[in-house]
């Protein structure tokens, strides 16, 4: 295919043709030099104009066909099935949905149908299932316990470093580094990737420029921009503006940012002390930046991480941090999603701004406690307290080490269905997921069910830790992803890509139905072992015809204990359950030789999953949506909100992390907010991990599904994220009404 585009071919498959031909070109190049020259084919051919008001550049086209990629969750291609099927991927990708649409012009088929071809067996995601074991790749399949797989991850690079050093400083690191390192190509292609960063913003700099002959108001995104091509940012304008262009290069529509605070707090304090900024000019571009997240990135991404142990010049950090939350009190979007992490000796103010923008319904920022989760990452991650202070919460429970190690989350776990496995001697559906178990007719105790679950438990930890191995086997093979390299710790120094070279490696499995599990199998224990109203066989024969013609046991279900309710006979179950999981998985990872192996408790995968998935035993219906996250069955929590925040609280945090929702009336918050906070207070003091606050009202929420347009900017905890009530599917908006409202 010639790099010389015929005028006809829209710009997505222009700028696919030529990432193509630079592909071509360097297929047998060293990878960090195919890479690179690759993404100079991608870049900035692929960035989007300046518009007017915008206060900052780094805007992504839409669309894209050809592309290298870090994506961190994906649907699979599934070319080997002849599908052009929605995805996204990691390392060199193709959008094939994408490609079937746009091959729809006839004007464009031939050469969209030329690229499909020559990406099918060359994106990395098919040459990673290719080396997928026969047996890993039949138990991460669509129908089984672990029905998702991908080859991507997510990261947070030291923005620290990216400020202070600047690109120039950037670039004489590497320098240095290559005279004396081990892969002259490695740290070659990483300065390749510096000369892309450096032409995007001359880019978006010309652009500033035109621009600003017709609008003054561009003069300043000129200047800075020109500032950052010649030295370290020396304004809060340069730091805030070299920041979300190159994390935006770096992960595209989900750009992270760990310890945010520490990284702009000294220059904020400069410029506001001097006079340089007001707080409100300086609260303004924060507005303007946060739009950019809210206008270019995915809505269930997009973090931005504050406070926490150990920053640097806590007092400018803080100032930082009550700033970006007054952004975020003013922006009211889904993104970004600012999340604040808690300790003992906190400034205050900034729990008191906290809860001053959660009360308003913005939903941020989540609150992490650092009491109980630095020591539960130094355990399930194997890490020192050093490096578990520098935890960063993804926000859907998983956990990754910011600066110095990728969250590797390719696989999504549904543990109903590994329950119904080991109801149904190991099959689901009628179709085997897992190894044979015995009958329910040999199963005489509680405790031989349970330990039917666990063979079923560690038959999907040990097919996972497979898979992650594979992607840290192939993919490095692929692509080193240099920006991202460039900015974690251990890379440089290793002369190695980021999953190879990165201080920390590890995975995490998103597990969904944790709850539902614990509440199935109380509800076993005490209807059929401790009561005895039916036997296991019956029962078994009820969730398979979905309580039809079972309306009495199914009410014994429901009756039987629920998480959520202080209620020592379900919640230690769920504790035990929760623990042996990661447990498996732990020495499953350890046999795959992984640096660490986890399972969170997480979202919303719930919803998709539950509805994969069998009757269960709690008296969910097939289809029915899991529990989200770490939290009861929407409606089952009837005991109050402190004894909802007592059973949370039991969960160990040695585990892969955990997220809880909390829905809290605007009633409560306005007239009872001193118990309100001294409630969280307790909750956090018991060992809670995590706490995300919807403020709403039960008649804002069902006005807003008989009237969505009176009701635009009504946001609410979906799982891991938030979402505008009135865009949300019906099914989801129905889910959200039934969850207990405190």
């Amino acid at each position: 295919m010639s790099a010389t585009v015929a005028p006809a071919l829209s710009p997505i498959v222009a700028q696919a043709v030529s990432f193509t031909a630079a592909f071509r070109e360097f297929e047998d190049a060293p990878t960090p030099i195919r890479e690179a020259m690759c993404l100079r084919a991608q870049y900035p051919a692929r960035m989007g104009d300046l518009r007017p008001g915008d206060s900052f550049a780094g805007r992504m086209a839409s669309g894209r066909l050809a592309y290298v990629g870090t994506i961190w969750w994906a649907a699979p291609p599934r070319t080997d099935r002849g599908e052009y099927a929605p995805c996204k991927q990691g390392g060199f990708c193709f959008g094939f949905g994408l490609a079937a649409r746009l091959a729809e012009d006839p004007i464009q088929r031939e050469a969209v149908e030329e690229l499909a071809a020559f990406w099918r067996d060359r994106c990395t995601w098919s040459r990673f299932e290719r080396s997928l074991a026969s047996d890993v790749r039949g138990a991460v399949a669509q129908e089984g316990m672990v029905p998702s797989g991908s080859n991507g991850f997510c990261v947070a690079v030291n923005v620290d470093r990216l400020i202070r050093l600047g690109l120039p400083g950037l670039r004489a690191e590497v320098a240095g580094r290559r005279r004396t390192g081990a892969d002259p190509a490695f740290y070659e292609g990483l300065l390749l990737a510096l000369d892309v960063v450096e032409e995007v913003v001359r880019h978006h700099r010309d652009q500033a420029r035109d621009m600003a002959e017709r609008d003054a108001a561009f003069h300043p995104v000129a200047e800075t921009l020109q500032q950052n091509l010649e030295r370290a940012p020396a304004t809060f304008r340069e730091a805030l503006q070299l920041f979300w262009l190159y994390t935006h290069l770096v992960s595209g529509h989900h750009p992270e940012a760990h310890r945010l605070d520490q990284a702009l707090g000294d220059l904020y304090a400069r410029d506001v002390d001097s006079g340089r900024l007001s707080e409100e000019e300086a609260v303004g571009l924060l507005v303007a930046l946060w739009r950019m997240f809210s206008e270019n990135g995915a809505d269930a991404l997009c973090r931005i991480v504050i406070g926490g142990m150990g920053r640097r010049n806590e007092a400018n950090a803080d100032r930082f941090a009550l700033a970006a939350m007054e952004a975020t009190r003013r922006h009211r979007g889904v993104t970004p999603q600012l999340t604040l992490r808690c300790y003992e000796g906190l400034n205050p103010k900034l729990l008191e701004k906290a809860f001053d923008c959660i009360a308003e319904g913005c939903c941020y920022p989540m609150l992490y406690n650092d009491e109980a989760i630095i020591p539960g990452v130094m355990r399930s991650m194997h890490l020192d307290e050093a490096a578990a202070s520098h935890y960063y919460p993804l926000g859907c429970g998983e956990y990754m080490v910011g600066w110095a190690g990728p969250s590797v989350l390719c696989c999504g776990w549904n543990l109903g269905k590994t329950l119904d496995a080991a109801l149904h001697q190991g099959r689901s559906s009628g179709l085997a997921i897992g190894p044979p178990t015995p009958s329910v007719e040999a199963m005489p105790t509680f405790e031989d069910l349970y330990a039917a679950l666990m063979v079923h438990v560690r038959f999907a930890a040990d097919a996972t830790a497979r898979y992650y191995a594979t992607v840290f086997e192939t993919v490095p093979k692929e692509t080193p992803f240099l920006l991202a390299s460039l900015l974690t710790d251990g890379c440089l120094e290793r002369g190695k890509g980021i999953l190879e070279g990165a201080d920390h490696l590890g995975a995490c499995v998103m597990g969904h139905g944790l709850t539902n599990v614990a509440d199935a199998l109380a509800a076993i224990r005490r209807v059929v072992y401790q009561k005895g109203l039916c036997p296991l066989g019956e029962l078994v024969r009820a969730l398979d015809a979905d309580f039809e013609g079972y309306a009495d046991l199914r009410a014994a279900l429901l009756a039987a204990p629920k998480f959520g309710n202080d209620e020592d006979e379900v919640d230690e179950l769920l504790v035990r359950l929760w623990d042996d999981i990661n447990e498996a998985a732990d020495d499953a990872g350890r046999r795959a030789g992984l640096g660490f192996f986890t399972v969170s408790s997480v979202n919303p995968g719930g919803y998709a999953m539950g509805e994969a998935c069998p009757a269960t035993a709690d008296g969910r219906r097939a289809g029915r949506p899991f529990a989200i996250g770490h939290a009861p069955t929407a409606g089952m929590d009837r005991n109050g909100i402190t004894a909802l925040l007592n059973s949370v609280a039991k969960a160990g945090p040695a585990n892969g992390g955990a997220t809880t929702n909390v829905k809290v009336s605007r009633e409560m918050f306005a007239h009872a907010r001193p118990k309100v906070e001294a409630v969280f207070d307790a909750y956090f003091a018991a060992g809670g991990q995590e706490a995300t606050i919807t403020v709403v009202s039960r008649n804002d929420l069902e006005e807003a599904m008989r009237e969505p347009e009176r009701f635009p900017h009504l946001l609410v905890r979906l799982g891991g994220w938030c979402a505008r009530f009135v865009e949300l599917s019906r099914d989801v908006q129905e889910e959200i009404v039934r969850r207990t409202l405190y």
